[in-house]
């Protein structure tokens, strides 16, 4: 078989029909195919990346739901200023309940904070070690709350019957909002129980 030049022009031209619809039409439809994909697939993860940020809000919600609540329990166990001389007479009775003798009470500078302040006050309290101990286990259970940031036992050298000295910061937390930012209450150096002035 013998092919002239229209054969060739003819073959090719059926071979450029192909090869135009390919770069002409299926080329670009591909690629618009490949960035819907492509787009469809980056929605799909923006998707379930806001699915597990709304999971996550839900919980962030029961968390917060849960915070609030513990606040409110802290806050109902944060007296007013005013009912701290209250706590410190709870206090004074405990120590005396346990055959403890406070000897001195002075209170710091209140310290305060975002919500709350904190009133440090400086105990010296004589006794024997088994009623210190039972002091220390009836202040936990009290119900407002305290800290005992500092604290020094020592045996009371002036002494022979075996009465231990006992040097305490006991830290009485309290409602700021009640604080008015002043300073401890003036009963420094005072000796004998809390409600003697």
């Amino acid at each position: 078989m013998h092919l002239g030049i229209r054969e060739l022009i003819f073959f090719a031209l059926l071979l450029a029909f192909p090869l135009g619809a390919y770069f002409s039409v299926f080329r670009p439809h591909n690629e618009r195919i490949a960035e819907a994909r492509e787009e469809i697939r980056y929605k799909e993860q923006r998707l379930a990346e806001l699915e597990a940020a709304t999971e996550n809000i839900t919980s962030l919600g029961a968390e917060i739901d849960r915070l609030a609540e513990a606040i409110e329990l802290f806050e109902q166990k944060l007296p007013a200023q005013r009912e701290v001389e209250v706590i410190l007479r709870q206090v004074w009775e405990l120590a005396a309940q346990h055959g403890l003798t406070p000897e001195s009470v002075r209170t710091d500078q209140i310290v305060p904070a975002a919500e709350h302040a904190e009133l440090p006050i400086k105990m010296v309290i004589l006794g024997d070690f088994d009623g210190f101990y039972s002091f220390l286990l009836d202040l936990e259970k009290l119900p407002r709350i305290t800290r005992l940031p500092q604290m020094e036992l020592r045996a009371d050298r002036e002494r022979s019957d075996g009465v231990m000295r006992a040097d305490i910061v006991l830290s009485i937390f309290f409602d700021r909002a009640d604080a008015g930012g002043r300073s401890g209450s003036g009963a420094r150096g005072r000796r004998g129980g809390p409600g003697s002035s």
